[in-house]
């Protein structure tokens, strides 16, 4: 049976390793972050995961939020489901990709557990929702995205509340890879046809990891509007000159930088106030992370030389 706790109440969860020492329970002068540098035996991996993708100030200064705390066992499940994830998320390339995966449990106000109803969703701060359910009775409990239990609720902290939870939460990233964001997206259906007939669907799905400069549906039509043909070559080198190898964010997408594409072309950079073009194609949408790299929509489609 799942048993709440509040401030400074220590009720461990059945069937469950995982306690707070009572000198970390009581006391609201510990941010959230110090609540859990303060139980190694808990939370040590989420600490360390935190100290890399450069949050602690965050977590920290962040007033009246919630964290949602994965255990130390909640990383090692996950390290060993998934172990080319976590690996990934070890390294500074992934590093975006790792901050959206501790925001998403993170919600920007403080819910206590008596405010969690069953079928509440709420919106963390990586802009995803999560959702919950609540049970009674035995084996009664509150669980997100039905997967993760809550097995500690209400630790008080001075910026916020922590429910320790038994897995880690996974933002919509971690199960798609860019052909599956490209596929989910209507306004890049043509980007999906034209993938599929070059062959290159199997390629924009493996690891990568790659970043993909996708045209939008608008775009491929006043490229091809014009009477302009591709033949099946063509369609190839065009669309291997929108993917380079590695992750580049749009912030590290800096005026001057040029990067060589799978087509063996390269691709120059200029940014112009807030607004970022490669080539003379402005990137209108941003930072879509995939489980095999990001995605930033072009307003136009980008033609090699040769």
């Amino acid at each position: 049976m799942f048993i709440l706790f509040y401030r400074t109440e220590t009720v461990p969860p059945s069937d469950s390793s995982t306690s707070l020492d009572s000198s970390v329970e009581s006391g609201t002068s510990e941010t959230v972050v110090d609540i859990a540098v303060g139980d190694p035996d808990t939370f040590s991996s989420l600490v360390d995961f935190v100290t890399q993708a450069d949050l602690v100030d965050t977590l920290s200064t962040t007033n009246d939020i919630t964290l949602f705390a994965p255990t130390n066992d909640a990383f090692a499940a996950l390290s060993e489901a998934a172990p080319d994830v976590v690996s990934n998320l070890q390294t500074e390339e992934w590093q975006d990709h790792l901050v959206n995966l501790l925001l998403y449990h993170v919600l920007p106000v403080e819910v206590p557990s008596s405010a969690v109803t069953n079928g509440l969703s709420a919106t963390t701060l990586n802009t995803e929702d999560i959702d919950f359910t609540v049970t009674t009775g035995n084996g009664g409990g509150i669980f997100v995205n039905d997967g993760a239990e809550v097995v500690a609720a209400d630790v008080d902290a001075k910026n916020g509340v922590i429910h320790v939870i038994d897995n880690v939460l996974l933002p919509s990233w971690v199960s798609n890879s860019i052909v599956d964001l490209a596929k989910a997206t209507s306004d890049l259906s043509t980007l999906v046809d034209l993938v599929v007939q070059a062959e290159l669907v199997d390629t924009l799905s493996e690891a990568g990891p790659y970043t993909v400069f996708a045209p939008t549906n608008e775009a491929f039509a006043e490229l091809l509007d014009d009477g302009t043909s591709l033949s099946a070559d063509q369609v190839s080198s065009v669309l291997t000159y929108h993917v380079v190898e590695g992750i580049y964010t749009e912030d590290a997408l800096v005026d001057g930088l040029a990067l060589t594409t799978l087509q063996g072309e390269e691709l120059v950079f200029r940014g112009i106030g807030n607004r970022v073009f490669a080539n003379d194609e402005r990137i209108i949408i941003p930072n879509i992370l995939a489980n095999n790299g990001i995605v930033h929509v072009i307003k136009g489609v980008l033609i090699p030389e040769e």
